[in-house]
């Protein structure tokens, strides 16, 4: 048991949650809903310096990288995503019915943030991609422009609807983020002066 304990404090949060999928049961739902219900009531944990410590760092390390990192390069960083590593490092004590946030708790935040991070900003070379997630690259109302200007040429060569297929083709042409793609289109389908309707087959149209 102790050396399980051993090896679970030396894996990764990505690599604990896969081996606990593995090897657990899942639980009644019943009782995850009490769970919860009841972490939400009583459970009300506090940051302790260790933890703070570790979310400071992390934060510091994305919003002044090192040397080897130009300024304009950089991952746009504010205040909101330190509150956000707080608020997700309280979730994960508040998990466990902690009253205070440990070190560890903060690793792991800090670890999906890293991994958020990546996923939204990187690309597959694992370099800093600026049309991705409004990193100094296309505005949203100048990817909804150029979205809508690529489809119109769709439709101007006879192409009347557009599968989700199409879209994805045509957002790939364009190098638009896939992040919040969906998000872009229901902008362009429910803003005043809509763009893109939605059919009953399925297929999107132009209007």
């Amino acid at each position: 048991q102790n050396k399980r304990s051993m090896l679970s404090d030396q894996m990764t949060m990505k690599a604990r949650l896969a081996w606990v999928a593995e090897t657990q049961k899942p639980l009644p739902s019943d009782l995850v809903k009490d769970y919860i219900s009841y972490a939400r009531e009583y459970c009300m944990p506090k940051i302790t310096p260790d933890a703070a410590a570790v979310l400071k760092d992390y934060f510091m390390s994305l919003r002044y990288p090192g040397t080897g990192v130009k300024r304009n390069d950089s991952i746009p960083i504010t205040t909101r995503q330190l509150e956000a590593l707080i608020r997700l490092a309280q979730a994960r004590a508040k998990a466990c019915l902690r009253e205070f946030v440990l070190k560890e708790d903060a690793e792991d935040v800090v670890e999906l943030m890293r991994d958020s991070v990546n996923q939204v900003h990187m690309d597959g070379s694992g370099r800093l991609d600026r049309t991705r997630g409004g990193v100094g690259g296309k505005s949203k109302r100048k990817q909804k422009q150029e979205f809508m200007d690529a489809l119109r040429r769709c439709g101007q060569n006879g192409q009347s609807g557009f599968s989700k297929d199409d879209f994805y083709r045509v957002s790939s042409q364009l190098d638009l983020p896939l992040n919040d793609f969906w998000g872009l289109v229901d902008e362009l389908r429910y803003c005043d002066q809509p763009e893109l309707r939605k059919g009953q087959d399925g297929m999107y149209y132009l209007l």
